[in-house]
């Protein structure tokens, strides 16, 4: 009799181990934002991309600096020995419309900012939902193929037996060899493939992928869409995608940067003040040879209104008008090109999760009948009306059904996250809940 690979009971008393410290969904994507280092990165760019608007808001407040001056000189060199002295400046911009211009483009890049964090933390959801999943479906075909092979043991074994009797073709032990060296194969490539999902999982969150959560055993999943219209998640796109909200902002600071530019030819105004105390000691000489000193001082306060009006700058700011006045246009069709395609990925995502949940309650029902059908083909063997490779066929048949219904289920729940992803809500709380309650 042929026996189980140690790999296989390995991988079955790891199945059968104690799930403490389970973690589920959710818990992975929370592990997964305290976890990368990609996303801590993306996090400390939008706080320095934040900065931005303060430092557009300094330009447009009071300047003040403060100053102060010693100087000694040789009497040969000059008659004054000796200065010091201090003053303070003070300007304040009433008129400059490049920098109230640059302002907003500073309050806007932080809001740019924010957006792309949205974006990249709904990326890195979808990147643990992907490898969660698929975690669970190689689980759920390597059950599936583990039962296929042993069957297949069981079927080589007895038709091997009944060739000794003659009551038995050699064709029915080949086909039976057959069978279990295919599931054989099948088992060492989804091995392979839950250790590569283990591994990106781990990646991803820091967690233990052995202590995964399977979902609920349901047959029938639940309707994530809740009879949703396709209009509604546009809707919610429309408010929410982080990248339809980042290409909206761009465009805000094209025309921005278009009003800078054309507020150079405008006048600047600026107000400016001070005050300032100097001494000065000069030292001279009289004809009979005698030296004398003198100090000096000076302070006072001053002001000053200043406006700058350009006249010529050989072409330069016009310009520089014309290329903002091109990347707004430019912007204004990426704008456009990024509605559509936000739009197309809401339908598509929307019309997958539909077609998703349909292919799926077809498998659970296909499986159903596989099952049924294997279990009266043995039967029928058994009293003498099947034979052998009959219920080989009927054992394949299952098999295949069972890793399709796995694939359709879990296809149907990213299909909805990534319809969630392309909607803007993907980090939704109250979403996210319900989908919990559903699915764990």
């Amino acid at each position: 009799m042929l026996k189980l690979k140690p790999l296989s009971l390995l991988f079955l008393l790891a199945s059968a181990a104690p799930t403490a410290h389970a973690f589920n969904l959710l818990d992975a994507w929370q592990a997964a934002l305290n976890y990368s280092a990609d996303f801590s990165a993306v996090k400390h760019q939008r706080d320095a991309e934040s900065e931005k608007k303060n430092q557009a808001r300094a330009d447009l407040l009071p300047q003040v600096s403060a100053n102060a001056t010693y100087q000694r000189q040789p009497y040969s060199l000059s008659s004054t020995t000796r200065s010091h002295g201090w003053n303070v400046q003070a300007s304040q911009v009433l008129f400059d419309r490049t920098r109230f211009a640059q302002y907003k483009q500073g309050k806007i890049a932080a809001e740019m900012a924010d957006s792309r964090l949205d974006g990249s933390e709904d990326e890195l959801r979808m990147n643990v939902a992907k490898a969660y999943f698929d975690v669970l479906l190689n689980k759920d075909k390597l059950t599936a193929i583990t039962d296929e092979k042993a069957a297949y043991a069981r079927q080589l074994e007895r038709a091997q037996e009944m060739f000794k009797q003659g009551a038995a073709t050699i064709l029915d032990t080949h086909e039976a060899k057959s069978g279990y060296d295919a599931a054989l194969a099948k088992e060492i490539d989804t091995m392979t493939q839950l250790q590569v999902a283990e591994n990106t999982l781990l990646n991803l969150t820091g967690l233990d992928p052995k202590q995964i959560s399977p979902l609920k055993n349901d047959k029938e999943l639940a309707d994530l869409l809740e009879k949703s219209q396709e209009q509604e998640w546009q809707s919610l796109a429309k408010q929410h995608n982080p990248e339809w909200q980042l290409q909206r902002k761009t465009l805000e600071d094209a025309t921005q940067a278009l009003k800078a530019a054309k507020g150079t030819r405008l006048p600047t105004v600026t107000v400016n003040g001070g005050y300032q105390d100097n001494h000065n000691t000069y030292r001279s000489e009289d004809f009979y040879g005698n030296s004398f000193e003198q100090t000096q001082r000076s302070k006072g306060a001053t002001m000053s209104v200043e406006m700058s009006v350009p006249l010529f700058s050989g072409g330069k700011i016009s310009s520089q008008i014309r290329e903002a006045a091109s990347r707004e246009a430019q912007n204004k069709e990426l704008l456009t090109a990024t509605e559509r395609k936000v739009q197309l990925a809401v339908r598509q995502a929307y019309q997958t999760t539909r077609s998703s949940r349909i292919q799926t309650l077809a498998q659970q029902r296909l499986l159903e009948s596989n099952r049924a059908k294997l279990e009266s083909t043995r039967i029928g063997r058994q009293v003498g009306v099947r034979n052998n490779l009959e219920e080989t066929q009927a054992q394949q048949e299952k098999a295949d059904a069972e890793q399709k219904a796995a694939e359709a289920k879990y296809t149907y729940i990213q299909a909805y996250l990534q319809l969630l992803q392309s909607s803007g809500v993907l980090n939704d709380e109250e979403r996210i809940k319900r989908v919990g309650v559903i699915l764990f």
